[in-house]
């Protein structure tokens, strides 16, 4: 086997990667389809000095008319673009905090009471910039901002089903459908080591097996800070009333 990897045939994505062109900078209509809990995580130094670990949190939005391309070029009608980003999440109190700052944007009408389980499917502006770091670049989440409810009326529902991962009450079926990197990111949060996560993707404890073989799942809950049910799905009519997916 030839060891040398700059001679080695790259395998992309998989046979049927096809290569994405950056989105443009701009703003685009989007669903958030992803609220992933990260755990606690430690931060890079700034200005030379050391920054405390913070809990953080990984968002999704899914595009509204922004396509994944098939090896033809033409848009995959059925996959919609999806762009992340993650930031620190702090209690409401922190009101100039990121997390709080998309959080209003996203519920202007405070329709979820900071509970972010509740948020997939709701309807925002995604702002998207562009970043060079040497002959890369980048896409960034800009800005964040509230669509007015008679442009949320024509935008289509969420495409993918809406995932919801609370660290403490984890979801293993939702966990272990994300990649590997986000997978290994939150088994790396401070918090790991004998935490509910840990145990889980473990597989439990031989004692909890043994004295409950019969036991039937509980029913599976959302993250924190509102012990609420996660919304199962992305389509609420509009004409409906629905307390766990206001959108």
């Amino acid at each position: 086997m030839a060891l040398n990897a700059a001679k080695k045939k790259s395998t992309g994505g998989g046979k049927d990667f096809v290569e994405q062109p950056l989105l443009e900078e701009g703003t685009y209509k989007a669903r958030v389809v992803q609220i992933i809990e990260l755990g606690l995580q430690p931060q890079r130094a700034y200005q030379g000095k050391e920054k405390p670990p913070v809990d953080m949190l990984y968002i999704t939005y899914e595009l509204a008319d922004e396509f994944m391309l098939d090896e033809a070029g033409e848009e995959i009608e059925d996959k919609p673009r999806w762009m992340s980003e993650d930031f620190p999440y702090y209690s409401l109190e922190c009101d100039m905090a990121k997390c709080n700052k998309r959080l209003k944007a996203i519920d202007p009408k405070n329709k979820v009471e900071g509970d972010w389980a509740r948020v997939c499917g709701a309807p925002c502006n995604v702002t998207f910039s562009h970043a060079v770091k040497g002959d890369k670049t980048y896409v960034n989440v800009a800005a964040v901002t509230s669509v007015r409810d008679k442009d949320i009326k024509g935008m289509p529902k969420l495409v993918n089903p809406p995932k919801v991962f609370d660290i403490d009450e984890p979801d293993m079926e939702i966990f272990e459908a994300l990649p590997k990197w986000l997978q290994d990111k939150i088994k790396g949060n401070l918090n790991y080591k004998g935490s509910v996560l840990e145990d889980a993707v473990n597989g439990g404890s031989d004692e909890q097996q043994e004295e409950e073989p019969e036991q039937e799942e509980e029913p599976k809950k959302s993250p924190k800070p509102k012990k609420e049910k996660a919304p199962e799905k992305g389509e609420v009519d509009e004409e409906e009333e629905d307390d766990d997916n206001p959108w």
